[in-house]
């Protein structure tokens, strides 16, 4: 990530949060308003799909959940 002459690390990509198909934990549960220990332990259970990218080393990346998955999984906790 870049980072700012202040020392603040920001996001190099363009695309705002709420327009990209696929998220990081964190920034899902930033943009879907939920609580991210929650949304760690739905993943855990297996409540919600998560995949891992490749890094540029070729090795597994960070979870990443699609925001389909996303919505499928609000509208569990709604009902």
């Amino acid at each position: 990530m870049p980072i700012t002459a202040e020392g603040v690390r920001t996001d190099g990509n363009p695309v705002p949060l709420w327009e990209r198909e696929t998220l990081t934990l964190p920034q899902a549960a930033q943009v879907f308003n939920i609580d991210y220990d929650g949304l760690l332990v739905a993943v855990n259970q297996r409540d919600v799909d998560v995949f891992r990218p490749l890094n540029k080393r070729g090795e597994p990346g960070r979870r990443h959940v699609r925001k389909e998955e996303m919505l499928r999984y609000i509208k569990t906790l709604e009902e």
